[in-house]
This record gives C-alpha cells, structure tokens and sequence, in this order.
C-alpha cells in the first residue's frame, strides 16, 4: 500500500530544478538585495564621502564602515530618515596586529514595516593606542549598557556616556581590561 500523500506543502516549488544551488531555496530568499542596494545608496548619497565601505553581507544584512568623527551624524539618519530606531547590540573587536578596534553597533527597524527584518552593522574603527568614540547614548538609550560593556571588557572611552562606570567586573578590579587580545591569564 503506498504511503500517505503529504500534500503540496512536502515540496518547494519555488525553486528552480535547472539551478541546483536554488533547490530548497524559498522564493523569498532568492530574491534581489534591492532593499539592501536602496538603502545602501541613499546612506552614500546623502554621505558621500563619510561612508568608507557599504555591503550587503547577505539577505537583510548590511555592513556599513563610516568615518569616526562623522558617526553621530549617520547615526542620527539612520534613526530619523531611515527608521533605525532599535539598536539589538554593540560589540567590539580587537584587531590587535592591526593596532585598533572596532566598534560596530547592530540596528534594526521597529518603526518601519518595511524594513524590520533588515539588520545594520554600523562600524567604525577607532585607533588602539587611543581608543576614544563618540557615545551614540544620545541617539539611542538602550546603548548604554553596551556601550559600558565596551568601556570595561576593552578599555574604549565614549566621549559623551552618561555613566562609564563598571558594569560585569567588581568594583576593586585593578588588571588590565580582560578582552584584550594581549591579556594572559594564568592557568593554574
């Protein structure tokens, strides 16, 4: 006796047999980055020369790199103009040999129908022998923690944070901050 027909959901009849890099593939996701691509364009229109890098990394990714001294700016676009009221994070990345670090906040869009499945990564590099940046605090409360996290973990400075004080690690903490990538702890 044969089995039981399961129906027309059991196969994806949006994807196309002749490409196999599309089967299982839903026709969502095979779609266009043209959403990305906008979004992308009007950042680099309306900053031309403050946007130093600008992908789309995959669906609804985007990585935007900007210049330091501008990302208050950006910031406050990317909330007013665009919709990117949610900040979901910041993390920061010691790049050790590379003598800096860079600080990338992580955005969505709550307001904007259109655009809540869209993530930005705004990232800016800051240098590691002074690693000093602009507290985005003001544009987006919820930062804040993040931004101590940063503060504590990485030893960044945020000019214009409200308050810098330690967050994770005890208050009589005297070592240097513990995520740098030269920091060695014994294993005994």
């Amino acid at each position: 006796m044969p089995t039981k027909t399961r129906g027309s959901r059991t196969r994806n009849h949006h994807a196309s047999r002749k490409n196999p890099k599309l089967q299982g593939v839903s026709s969502e996701l095979s779609l266009s980055h043209e959403r990305e691509d906008n979004l992308i364009k009007t950042l680099k229109e309306n900053f031309p020369t403050d946007i130093k890098d600008a992908t789309v990394m995959r669906r609804s990714r985007i990585n935007v790199t900007v210049a330091p001294e501008k990302i208050l700016d950006i910031a406050l676009f990317l909330r007013d103009k665009l919709g990117f009221d949610h900040p979901t994070g910041v993390s920061a990345v010691d790049y050790n040999r590379e003598s800096r670090f860079e600080i990338v906040y992580h955005l969505a869009s709550i307001a904007n129908p259109a655009q809540r499945d869209i993530l930005i990564n705004l990232k800016e590099s800051v240098p590691r022998n002074t690693p000093k940046a602009t507290s985005l605090v003001r544009i987006w409360t919820g930062v804040e923690n993040f931004e101590r996290e940063s503060i504590e973990m990485f030893g960044l400075q945020f000019e214009g944070h409200p308050r810098p004080e330690k967050l994770f690690l005890n208050d009589n903490w005297d070592g240097p901050p513990p995520m740098r990538k030269e920091v060695r702890f014994p294993t005994d």
